[in-house]
């Protein structure tokens, strides 16, 4: 993998997206979610998911030191 992929969701990556992800990146849930932090997310009726903001994925990833990683102010 050269970079994130691309979101399935408008808003940002539902969950089970996200978890492979971390699983192809080699993160662990607990790493990620230790990052990720307290933070705000999305529920999707069509998808039945949690949507997860592509910043606050990327914000995570930057706290873990990752390359694909992006830093982003809170809002």
């Amino acid at each position: 993998m050269n970079k994130l992929p691309e979101p399935l969701h408008e808003y940002g990556y539902p969950i089970s997206q996200l978890r492979q992800i971390l699983k192809d990146l080699n993160i662990s849930d607990k790493d990620f979610d230790d990052s990720f932090g307290v933070n705000t997310c999305t529920f999707d009726e069509k998808f039945e998911e949690v949507i997860i903001y592509q910043c606050d994925v990327e914000r995570a990833l930057y706290k873990l030191g990752h390359k694909f990683g992006k830093y982003h102010e809170w809002d």
